[in-house]
């Protein structure tokens, strides 16, 4: 019964919105029996009426909560802003230390790391040079503290029906990195009733085994009771496999393993692993319990899908990126994240139940508990490269609706994970069950259930709360309305203004982003002659890319208020989907420089 009650805590929220508003603004309340059992507002004296006088209990809790709500969206945006502009600053400095940095090697490395940052050797920069900032050289590993031994990075790639070009070309990205030979290991968690996994596997093995330390196939079994087909199913069996190669170091409290889930369609740069051994060296202290994850930038095909599919997705990495400025209480990963093997497997794995369909943030919630909130967000400024989802249809209108479908469906699923929030409630109820207040009333336990509260409650509560506002207000006369009520209204409407606009502050700051990583990440392409990644270039006069600053808006309601309402609704009878993979492109070998 609880399980059922904490899984709908999305759903009773939006019953009690609609009771609220219900009370608000109807004249229930002045019924006998509400005025029987309910409590009623004060009467107050003459010359002693307030703002609040002649509002039943009801109209002043929305007031409150419409202003909460509307100060919480503003406040996103400006968080935005400052992690945008982080996240340029951050990025530069990361590709500023592949070019100034290079290790030298230890004697106590059993593999040489003078390719840390380059194919070869260059002299290291002194930390006195005044190319690199003050922030760099307070994060800054010399060569002569790398004393331990390189990292082993196994790099899970759960894929169901993907195209085999798909994972193709993500393998010959990741064989193209200058250590790929020597510290990655490649784990492919395949779904055995694909009737073609076998020889898909089979075929990118022979294809890649001289390409990578090691590559494993998995096949999750189908029909195991209690779990779901999906990815994190699949990544919960190939992290099975990783823990049994490592057992013996695991074991013996020796395991320099970093695992790495990715999507079947993600490319991700060589700096993203120099820069998790970098952070794990820097903070060595705090490394077995730090979890690192990166924003995610869709640089492949944007310019190809709808205006609306463009803007949706947009706003999914924002959504990630907000939560990645500095000093963060917790960062949530989205699509990409890494974390070391020894506390994957004490906090038991990946679960692969049906609450577990967004893997990513519940392997995040899940380490939280497990580690009594302890655990360290670590952000890798070196962006994921991903694909907006695409159609087999060709092209027109057929296309776009096609293509629409499915990102509503990508996005139901994305939705599906409110059942972290039922997770999350369970879990937190345990620190009092069992004592632990200290961890229960954490400042960081609170911005995390901040951050639940804005994925799974937010976008449904505020597009309600608008839709209500604007037609009370097209439907009541202003002399019929409250003088507060009529403060509210006002007061909203400027705070939604103020929204908008920074949000397209946070559209003009992601461009001159998107350029420098798309930069970046061509100029890769370019030196390990993979020209079929596609490039998709933000030109922010063009038409296409002036009209995200308009549209977005209605893009967050169709793929993000609205799959949240069907998400939230239909887990009062069911917690399981059915996990069904979205379409990626296919580039031609010449795609390279479309805008």
């Amino acid at each position: 019964m609880l399980g059922w009650l904490t899984r709908c805590l999305p759903g009773f929220s939006l019953i009690g919105l609609a009771l609220l508003l219900l009370c608000a603004f109807t004249d229930i309340l002045q019924s006998p029996l509400a005025k029987k059992f309910l409590p009623q507002p004060p009467i107050s004296s003459p010359g002693q009426e307030g703002p609040w006088s002649g509002l039943v209990w009801p109209q002043r809790i929305f007031i409150i909560y419409t202003l909460w709500l509307h100060v919480h969206t503003l406040a996103f945006t400006l968080r935005l802003v400052w992690s945008i502009l982080t996240a340029i600053r951050s990025t530069r400095e990361v590709l500023q230390r592949r070019l100034e940095t290079s290790p030298i090697s230890s004697p106590q490395s059993p593999q040489p790391v003078d390719q840390l940052y380059s194919d070869q050797p260059i002299s290291p920069v002194s930390l006195s040079s005044p190319s690199i900032s003050p922030y760099d050289k307070k994060n800054f590993v010399s060569t002569h503290e790398l004393t331990e031994k390189e990292l082993v990075h196994a790099i899970i790639l759960p894929n169901y029906s993907e195209d085999l070009h798909t994972l193709e070309t993500t393998l010959r990205v990741l064989a193209s990195h200058p250590r790929a030979k020597s510290q990655y290991e490649i784990y492919l968690a395949m779904e055995q009733k694909e009737a073609t996994a076998t020889d898909k596997a089979a075929l990118l093995m022979s294809t890649f085994e001289n390409s990578f330390l090691d590559i494993h196939p998995t096949f999750h079994a189908a029909g195991i009771e209690g779990e779901i087909a999906g990815k994190s199913s699949n990544v919960a069996c190939a992290a099975r496999r990783i823990m049994e190669i490592h057992r013996t170091e695991l074991k013996l409290d020796c395991c320099n393993v970093i695992v790495t889930v990715m999507d079947a369609d993600t490319h991700l740069s060589r700096d993203y692993f120099t820069e998790i051994l970098r952070l794990h060296y820097a903070h060595l202290d705090e490394a077995d319990r730090s979890i690192y994850c990166c924003p995610i930038l869709f640089d492949r095909n944007s310019h190809e899908v709808p205006i609306l599919v463009r803007c949706a997705d947009l706003m999914w990495g924002f959504a990630g990126l907000s939560t990645m400025y500095p000093r963060t209480w917790i960062s949530i990963p989205t699509s990409v994240y890494s974390l070391p093997l020894s506390m994957a497997e004490k906090v038991g794995g990946w679960d692969s139940d049906p609450t577990a369909i967004g893997e990513d943030m519940h392997m995040l919630l899940k380490c939280y508990f497990e580690t009594a909130g302890n655990i360290v967000s670590r952000v890798v400024h070196s962006p994921a490269s991903q694909c907006n989802v695409s159609s087999d249809s060709s092209r027109g209108w057929r296309r776009t609706v096609d293509t629409c479908f499915a990102r509503y469906r990508q996005a139901l699923r994305h939705m599906w994970g409110a059942l972290d929030t039922g997770f999350a409630a369970r879990r937190s109820l345990g620190y009092l069950r069992f004592h632990q207040r200290c961890s229960f009333l954490h400042p960081r336990h609170f911005a995390l259930l901040l951050l639940l509260w804005e994925a799974h409650f937010l976008p449904a509560h505020l597009t309600i709360v608008m839709i209500f506002s604007v037609m009370y207000k097209i439907w009541t006369p202003t002399t019929h309305m409250h003088p507060t009520l009529i403060w509210a209204f006002t007061i909203t409407e400027i705070l939604r203004a103020i929204s908008f606009l920074s949000m397209n502050g946070c559209l003009f700051l992601y461009d001159r982003w998107h350029k420098i990583c798309l930069d970046s990440r061509m100029e890769d392409m370019h030196e390990a002659n993979i020209s079929d990644t596609g490039c998709a270039r933000r030109v922010w006069y063009k038409p296409q890319f002036l009209a995200d600053r308009i549209c977005f808006p209605i893009a967050g309601t169709i793929f993000g208020a609205i799959p949240t309402l069907h998400a939230v609704i239909a887990h009062f009878w069911t917690d399981r989907l059915v996990y069904r993979v979205s379409k990626k492109p296919t580039f031609s070998l010449d795609a390279v420089g479309l805008a």
